[in-house]
């Protein structure tokens, strides 16, 4: 938004919220923040908020994490069967991963960004929240990407930690503590994987594949089994993550709402990035002449 010699400065906010694959959306929300010429002061994100917030907080273009995320979130990459591991504390080992985050914030530390930005993990020990303000970008980014069962814990600054969206999953709260003049919260629709399970559950009881030879019909079950697993585990920390989230989220009174439309988006699907990019998009541009009306408000109020 361009400035005029008269204008104040308008502090803005923004909370990127987790979400998995359904994360993806906020790089559209971040396309049209920039189409307008908006730049936050200030991102807080969980999960794989975190991954994106970070990036753009260092300086990263939204083009070229939007050329990551092709890169190293598709179907093929991290998440394939061939990836999970057994007899490990998680299904996909830190090694799988750390290279897909590095490539996001390589070794920058939160003192290089260029936005202020902070990011969450759930300590396992206490169950508290835990604020990661300062140190390696890529352990805090770990640490708040890190899905229970799916992704190993972290060790950062003492605490054993998952993923801080699992207590603050749209960590809005934190901007109204830093006193920002407006604070926009991008927040996910959670609601899929319960239609994933029905259908795996339905695979597994029901469906009797008769054409493949009894070895390969063996490998088939077991992929069957580990995926309904995954979606298992992924519903159930959506649930928790919405009872948890809607106390936290409004009680801090965003002034914006984003929700972009990733209701029929699966938490793993991150072969839909296109698409999920497209709702951040739409649902920015839904808010835009709010967001508008509301920073030339503030901006009167403080001359």
């Amino acid at each position: 938004m361009k400035k005029t010699p008269g204008d104040k400065k308008i502090k803005i906010g923004i909370a990127l919220g987790s979400g998995g694959a359904k994360g993806l959306a906020h790089i559209g929300v971040l396309k049209v923040l920039e189409k307008y010429n908006i730049k936050p002061d200030m991102i807080a994100g969980a999960s794989m908020g975190a991954v994106v917030g970070s990036s753009y907080a260092l300086g990263m273009s939204v083009e070229e994490i939007e050329q990551k995320a092709y890169e190293f979130f598709s179907a093929s990459s991290i998440f394939s069967f061939h990836n999970f591991h057994f007899f490990q504390e998680s299904l996909i080992r830190i090694d799988d991963i750390q290279k897909s985050f590095y490539a996001f914030v390589g070794d920058k530390r939160f003192e290089d960004c260029k936005i202020k930005f902070i990011t969450l993990g759930m300590d396992l020990e206490s169950g508290q929240e835990v604020v990661l303000s300062r140190g390696r970008l890529l352990e805090a980014v770990e640490a708040s990407s890190a899905i229970p069962g799916i992704f190993p814990p972290v060790f950062v600054e003492g605490h054993y930690m998952v993923d801080g969206g699992l207590l603050n999953p749209t960590p809005v709260n934190y901007l109204r503590e830093a006193d920002m003049d407006i604070v926009l919260g991008v927040h996910l629709s959670n609601v899929t994987t319960k239609q994933f399970i029905s259908a795996m559950v339905w695979d597994k009881f029901y469906k009797k594949p008769k054409d493949i030879k009894t070895k390969h019909k063996m490998l088939e079950q077991a992929k069957l089994n580990i995926t309904l697993m995954v979606q298992i585990l992924m519903r159930t920390i959506e649930v928790a993550q919405k009872l948890n989230g809607k106390i936290v989220f409004l009680s801090a009174h965003p002034d914006i709402i984003v929700k972009p439309y990733t209701e029929d988006v699966g938490m793993l699907q991150f072969e839909r990035i296109k698409e999920t990019i497209k709702f951040g998009e739409e649902a920015m541009e839904k808010e835009m002449p709010k967001l508008l009306k509301l920073i030339q408000m503030k901006q009167n109020d403080k001359k």
